[in-house]
């Protein structure tokens, strides 16, 4: 009996000291990141039978369990995936709302000084340091762009740099749950609550950089790990590699892709979520959708200066050149295509109306079975622009959003490509002054557009012109054609184009839009002299009014008069917005996103507050109730000592009976 008493008080006593650790270890970590309370599971001990009856034997420490809920684990784990998302958006849409903030006033505060210049040159059209001040003030417009265009394009490097960082930082993450997931399984036995704790602080830190799914396998070991849209991070004991690599078609929009030791698959950045999604997505949205806009207000700006300054003439009489340089120039339409890698086809991009300019990339899908060529184009909000077949032996020429496109070949046939179109993403960065004498500023005007006008085309003279006098160019009133009548009311015979580029007869009308945006006149010979530029965009029944041969006038200023109006006229994004409008709506912009992620980030913060303090109140260690526990086991302890000292204390009664 003396002996079954002993190992009933040693059960109690390995079982009392088993349950103070515990609590030992719970009071030692209440302070402890990610940290889950822990409780020994206490059972009685199987029975005896003796005697026709039941006599227990004592108890032991079945389990240590450790206090979970995956519910409110996984509730935690999305909650710090907003909130991340939500704090990064903050963080840097802050630095472009303060950026741009400043930006705005001293780029519109340029181009003010700009037009006051032009209001006081009118005053005095000849004086050359009014001029002077016209072009200073140019040139600090195009400098005030460049600047902003560098900075914007330094954000956007920065981007990619943390890209790169926080991927590395991925990597390290996934590698940690695989090597915990490794000493796990090879201590089945061993003691798994800290590492299972361990296991969740590092699917947490990695729910801040992106969406994280963890599927549990049996003894709650994380097997796998997805983040994402579902690119598996981690497999039972092996992790994947993430990496950075250049965009396609353009590298400056890096991607993330998974690496298998072969191939860089691209993961969808639209679903990253956390830290990742933040930054990917402020890179699109933000700050190249910011270049974009700077580059239309640079391209709206100096395209309509340039073309004011061609309707005019210049103090030495002759025809008025750019002010700014050619927003065609050659090398400007071929940046504005981006091919496909291994693609040989060639295109260019001219800007055909700048009121019709729109921000963001365009998608065109071009195919062609070597008989007929086949177009369709997509704008940034997915939306159809273009849809046309043309036959491969015509000329390739498209036109859409002020924009028009010139295929001048397509890859072999049969080929189906896709081309990124970007018409105003290096705008900022490829203004610069063409201008530089004082007297090359057109002041007088020799182009005339009819009041009643309804469309948004330019007409000017070419210096090809053999031709003077003043001459009206008519739209039809079913705006397909055009027809030129001289001073006297007398039609002019103009050489048109078919199709396939073959010049027609002379006749008075001749199809709108014209080919190439020239109004050939016949000579003497019938043959085709490049007398006018009229782009596309006339209305039905518009007219214009031309001098060529002009000769120049002291004191005239109507070229000044009608640059000045730039400056509050509704010519962009299709009549709604001036050019400093542009600049103004972007500001505001940036301002409203700031204030939305500011607000999505206090929601956040209040899911994350809640499921934080949900999981504290299941896994979170109360230090008065592990103060109670530690008397209670430390009484039962001592209670269990009192058992082995009467149970030593009969068997030497015992001994000494015998």
């Amino acid at each position: 009996m003396a002996l079954d008493l002993l190992n009933i008080g040693m059960s109690g006593l390995r079982t009392s000291q088993k349950q103070l650790n515990v609590t030992s270890h719970n009071i030692s970590n209440v302070n402890t990141p990610g940290y889950s309370r822990q409780s020994a599971e206490q059972k009685a001990d199987d029975a005896h039978w003796i005697g026709g009856s039941q006599y227990g034997t004592g108890a032991y420490i079945d389990n240590v369990r450790r206090a979970y809920d995956q519910f409110a684990a996984r509730e935690l784990t999305q909650s710090t995936t907003n909130l991340h998302q939500a704090n990064e958006s903050h963080a840097q849409l802050a630095v472009m709302d303060e950026f741009i903030s400043n930006n705005a006033s001293k780029t519109i505060s340029s181009m003010n000084d700009y037009y006051d210049s032009v209001k006081s040159l009118a005053d005095h059209p000849n004086d050359l340091g009014s001029r002077k001040a016209v072009l200073e003030n140019a040139a600090l417009v195009s400098q005030t762009v460049n600047s902003t265009y560098d900075t914007l394009a330094g954000m956007q490097r920065d981007v990619n740099d943390k890209l790169v960082a926080t991927v590395d930082r991925v990597n390290t993450l996934g590698q940690e749950i695989a090597t915990l997931n490794k000493r796990i399984q090879e201590n089945p036995a061993g003691e798994k609550n800290d590492l299972f704790d361990q296991q969740q602080s590092l699917v947490n830190e990695l729910a801040q950089y992106t969406k994280v799914t963890v599927l549990k396998g049996k003894d709650n070991l994380a097997n796998t790990v997805i983040i994402g849209d579902g690119q598996t991070l981690v497999s039972g004991t092996e992790s994947s590699r993430l990496t950075v690599i250049p965009g396609e078609p353009d590298p400056l929009q890096t991607q993330i892709a998974v690496d298998d030791g072969h191939n860089a698959t691209p993961l969808d950045a639209d679903n990253m979520g956390g830290i990742l999604g933040a930054m990917v997505g402020f890179r699109r949205d933000v700050v190249e959708r910011s270049i974009d806009e700077v580059g239309r207000m640079a391209v709206g700006f100096a395209g309509q200066v340039n073309t004011i300054q061609r309707q005019g003439l210049d103090l030495k009489g002759e025809q008025g050149k750019n002010m700014f340089a050619d927003i065609n120039d050659p090398i400007a339409m071929q940046q504005r295509v981006l091919k496909p890698v291994g693609s040989s086809a060639d295109m260019t991009v001219a800007i055909d109306d700048v009121s019709k300019l729109q921000v963001g990339d365009y998608q065109l899908k071009a195919s062609t079975d070597g008989i007929t060529n086949s177009y369709q184009m997509f704008n940034a909000k997915g939306e159809e622009v273009l849809n046309q077949t043309i036959a491969a032996t015509d000329p390739q020429v498209l036109q859409a959003d002020g924009m028009q496109i010139n295929v001048n070949n397509l890859s072999a046939a049969p080929s189906d490509e896709t081309f990124t179109i970007r018409p105003v993403r290096l705008g900022g960065a490829q203004m610069a002054m063409n201008a530089t004498e004082a007297s090359d500023i057109a002041a007088q005007r020799v182009v005339t557009a009819a009041e009643a006008n309804q469309g948004t085309a330019h007409l000017e003279p070419l210096p090809t012109a053999q031709v003077s006098g003043s001459y009206q160019v008519s739209i039809s009133n079913t705006g397909d054609s055009l027809s030129v009548l001289d001073d006297q009311g007398n039609p002019i015979n103009l050489i048109g184009y078919d199709a396939q580029g073959n010049a027609l007869p002379p006749s008075t009308a001749i199809d709108y839009p014209v080919t190439n945006g020239v109004i050939h006149f016949a000579d003497a010979l019938n043959n085709p002299v490049p007398t006018l530029a009229l782009s596309s965009g006339a209305a039905a029944n518009d007219s214009y009014m031309v001098q060529l041969g002009a000769t120049p006038a002291e004191g005239d200023n109507s070229n000044l008069l009608e640059m000045q109006h730039l400056q509050t006229e509704k010519t962009m994004n299709n009549g709604r917005s001036s050019v400093i409008d542009l600049f103004q709506t972007l500001t505001t912009d940036v301002g409203i996103q700031k204030m939305n992620a500011e607000k999505f980030g206090q929601i956040s913060q209040l899911d994350f507050d809640a499921a934080t303090e949900r999981v504290a109140s299941v896994s979170g260690v109360n230090l008065d109730e592990e103060a109670a526990n530690l008397m209670k086991f430390q009484q039962a302890y001592m209670a269990s000592s009192r058992i082995m000292s009467v149970a030593r204390e009969t068997f030497d009664t015992l001994l000494r009976a015998v």
